[in-house]
Order: C-alpha cells, then sequence, then structure tokens
C-alpha cells in the first residue's frame, strides 16, 4: 500500500533539526507528522508514505525519515526565501499541485490514499484525488473559521485587518470544498468533529476522530542529572518553581496570559510556600510581539522572575519539563496540542484552557486544570493550587502519566489510523 501525506508548509524532518520547532510555521503539526507517519511504517511492512512538502532553498529534495518514509520538497511559491503559508492561496498551491503530479507521473507512482494536513494539505489531496481518482482524508489541526473567529473575539484586528493579515477568506474558500468531498474527516477531538459538521455543514456520518499521539519512553522518567544540569543552566535555586510554556510567539499562543496572571501568582504562591515562581517561556524568537511582551513583563516588575530561552531541538525538549514544576497551557484556544500530551507523559500537572481539545483529554482536578485563560484570576488560582501544595502537583502529575500511557501512544494512534484507512479503502 502506498499513500501520500500532504501538508506543504509542514517539513517534519525539522523535528531532527537544531532550531526545528518554532521557526518557519513548524510546531506541534511538525511533530504529528514525524512521529504519525513512523508509527503507521511500523504498524504494516507493505505500507509505503511519501510526505509531499514545499521546497526552499538549501533544502533536500528528498529526505527519508524512516526506510518505508521520505519527504519529497517540490516548488510552492519562491525558493529563495521563506514564504508563509498565509500566501499559498491562489497559483502558487495550483502550481505545487502541478508539481506533484509531474513528479508522480516521472517516477512512475501509482497512491492508493491521499491523506490532507492542515488547510494546505486539504487543498492538495483534494486536487489530487480528483486527478487520479484517489480517496482523500483531512485531518484537521486548524479550522479558518474558528481562527478567524478567536481572532475577532480576542481584538486581533477587524475582519479586513485579519483578512490582509491571514488570507481567511481564500482559505475558507478552500476548505469548504475539500471537507465536503473528503472520503473522510478526522478532527482531533469529538467537540472539533461537531464544529466541523455546524460551520462547514459536512455530513457528520464522515467524521473519525483520531487524537494526537505521544513517545512516552522519551519523557519518562525523568533523567535527574539532565534535570539538575538544566535547572544550573536556568540558574534556578532549590526553591524555584517553574511554570512552563513551548510554543512560538503568537498571540493565539497564551504567553500574554501567563504573564498577565505571573504577578497574582508569585505573591501568593511566596505567602504560602515561601517559594519562587519562575515563567519558562521556551522557543522564545525576536519578533515584534516578543518585544511588546517582553517589555509588559517590565512594566509588572517581573523581570527577574521570567526566563526567555530560544527554540531547542525535539529530543532536548524532556528535561525543560523534567526541570518544571507544572505546565501552563493558557493559549485561547487550542485543537489538540502535542506538548499537552509530552507535559502530561513527563509526569507534569498541567493547567489548561478549557476551549477546544484540552477539555476532552483533562479531567478537571484529577489530571489537571481547566479554565478561562482569559480571566487572570481564574488562571492564577489553579495554578497556585498546583505550586503552592507538593501533593497536589504529585497526584495531578501521576494521574496525568497515566493516562497517557494507556491512551495517547503512537501506536495506538496509528491503530486507530489504520482502521479509517481499511474502511475507506472498503468503500
Amino acid at each position: 500500500m502506498r499513500i501520500v501525506w500532504v501538508s506543504p508548509h509542514c517539513w517534519p524532518d525539522y523535528v531532527l533539526r537544531e532550531d526545528g520547532l518554532g521557526v518557519k510555521s513548524q510546531g506541534g503539526q511538525t511533530v504529528v507528522m514525524y512521529h504519525g507517519t513512523i508509527a503507521l511504517a511500523e504498524s504494516r511492512d507493505d505500507l509505503q508514505i511519501d510526505i509531499y512538502a514545499r521546497y526552499e532553498d538549501g533544502e533536500p529534495q528528498e529526505t527519508r525519515i524512516h526506510p518505508r518514509v521520505r519527504i519529497i520538497r517540490l516548488p510552492l511559491g519562491p525558493s529563495d526565501t521563506y514564504f508563509p503559508k498565509e500566501e499559498f492561496w491562489g497559483a502558487p498551491i495550483a502550481g505545487f499541485v502541478d508539481e506533484v503530479v509531474r513528479y508522480a507521473e516521472e517516477k512512475e507512482l501509482r497512491y492508493d490514499l491521499l491523506h490532507g494536513h492542515y488547510a494546505d494539505g486539504w487543498y492538495v489531496a483534494h486536487q489530487l484525488g480528483r486527478v487520479w481518482g484517489v480517496p482523500f482524508l483531512c485531518t484537521t489541526h486548524s479550522l479558518g473559521i474558528r481562527k478567524r473567529d478567536n481572532a475577532l473575539r480576542t481584538g486581533q484586528g477587524s475582519l479586513e485587518e485579519l483578512d490582509r493579515r491571514y488570507n481567511f477568506s481564500a482559505r475558507i474558500d478552500a476548505e469548504r470544498p475539500a471537507l465536503h468531498d473528503s472520503a473522510r474527516i478526522c478532527p482531533l477531538t469529538i467537540e472539533e468533529g461537531e464544529y466541523i459538521s455546524e460551520k462547514y455543514g459536512t455530513d457528520p456520518e464522515k467524521i473519525r476522530v483520531i487524537n494526537n499521539g505521544v513517545v512516552v519512553d522519551s519523557f519518562y522518567p525523568p533523567n535527574e542529572a539532565q534535570v539538575a544540569a538544566l535547572r544550573g543552566k536556568l540558574g534556578l535555586g532549590p526553591d524555584d518553581l517553574p511554570v512552563l510554556l513551548i510554543a512560538r510567539v503568537d498571540p493565539r499562543k497564551g504567553q500574554r496570559e501567563l504573564i498577565e496572571a505571573a504577578p497574582l501568582v508569585i505573591d501568593r504562591v511566596r505567602h504560602k510556600s515561601g517559594k519562587n515562581v519562575k515563567l519558562l517561556f521556551v522557543a522564545w524568537v525576536e519578533s515584534e510581539l516578543a518585544r511588546s511582551l517582553e517589555r509588559r513583563v517590565g512594566e509588572l516588575g517581573i523581570r527577574d522572575d521570567v526566563i526567555f530561552h530560544p527554540p531547542v531541538l525535539n529530543e532536548d525538549i524532556p528535561p525543560f519539563f523534567w526541570a518544571s514544576a507544572a505546565y501552563a497551557l493558557s493559549s485561547s484556544y487550542d485543537i489538540f496540542p502535542i506538548v499537552m500530551l509530552e507535559a502530561m507523559a513527563s509526569g507534569r500537572p498541567i493547567v489548561a484552557t478549557r476551549n477546544g481539545g484540552p477539555s476532552e483529554i483533562i479531567t478537571h482536578g484529577e489530571d489537571g486544570y481547566l479554565v478561562e485563560p482569559t480571566d487572570r484570576e481564574e488562571l492564577a488560582t489553579a495554578l497556585v493550587n498546583v505550586l503552592a501544595n507538593d501533593d497536589e502537583r504529585e497526584r495531578l502529575g501521576h494521574n496525568a502519566h497515566r493516562k497517557v500511557v494507556e491512551r495517547y501512544t503512537w501506536e495506538r494512534i496509528a491503530e486507530r489510523t489504520m482502521e479509517v484507512y481499511r474502511e475507506v479503502l472498503q468503500d
């Protein structure tokens, strides 16, 4: 069986590169497309997966991440500079489809199934499915309508401003027919599937939820020597309690919400336990937003309590969890962030947004807390509950780890994915 996975903006091999995540729109989806394809290949000896992605100068045209999984990079827009995915729509992505068709013809490749990831991947899979007469699936990662409406709700600009910045209209116009014509739609959560049916008018009978997964062995048990080394490097003392947030600097990722709640958390934890709360932001990259957040930290008088750390290799991330007391997923909305599973696998309690996937994964008060991140008091109270009580942190972390082992390994996700593939191919 030969399958296509496609999302032109996503380069799964960036998981293996220094500073690979957190730049050029490489994040959680990159991790999914790396580990997801490898787990699938490991589940069946006869499975070959080609991942089609955009070519950029300096990148190899073909990269193997497994003996039966390869990334094939083909032209999409200018190759001599980073080309944001928001600018793909129209001629650039249509040209990419032509490049894939041409490449497959030259190499005499025939595919049984197409799997598009994110809106750019849905578009490509949709067009290839028409050309080749092959069924295709859509895995979400993000939805144009939801991102647009969340941006409006949180005051990130007017509809016209957001459209100029993110090209939402063109994206949504491409999403609708792809979802309508797909053989199956694979949202990451039940709630997301219901949202797709309501907002995009798709057939709910096509919905098959496939969650994200995590490589548990990479995150547990903690390596105490690495913990001590990292804490020393970061200048953390024995009474310091880091709250970790790993994400690209983005209005939607919750850095501002955590910063605004920090003074309350720092004061209350110090009063209750005598310990010091530190905010640890990883994947911090210079930008206008980053500079404004740094200024806000100064205005709040908490500069000595905040650590801004640049992106790190994916393989170097586990010690950051181990060295931290808790993880803050304070984003305004998150479908199903991989980092949530990584924190849980590491045995760390999470205070997470109740908006989106976390509410289906985390049981409030059992393996984490769910909050409205824009409510500074609610976010602060939950963090204080976790940070000021050693027994509570241990209980929540233990339960979180156990849940991930039982439900969210990549092996389990591969089994679920193959079930959906077999169903489509038998239609």
